[in-house]
């Protein structure tokens, strides 16, 4: 969150639950009122509301090597 704050951008695996019923890449765009802003490319609906921050954690991949499953994105 803090991250998200600070406006940078997380890649994010995620394991299956509201995103994907088997393994998807979805990026973590903003917060605002304290959800979780994304943007999915299986899904317009999912990007355009509001997440709770324990869903994504909960539903995020555990199988995730290389740091993951979340990224964080910097310029």
């Amino acid at each position: 969150a803090d991250a998200l704050s600070d406006g940078k951008l997380i890649v994010a695996l995620m394991d299956e639950g509201h995103f994907t019923n088997s393994g998807h890449f979805i990026v973590l765009r903003g917060v605002q009122d304290e959800k979780i802003l994304v943007a999915d490319p299986a899904s317009v609906k999912r990007s355009n509301q509001e997440w709770e921050l324990g869903i994504i954690l909960n539903e995020a991949s555990r199988r995730a090597g290389s740091g993951g499953p979340f990224w964080v994105m910097s310029a």
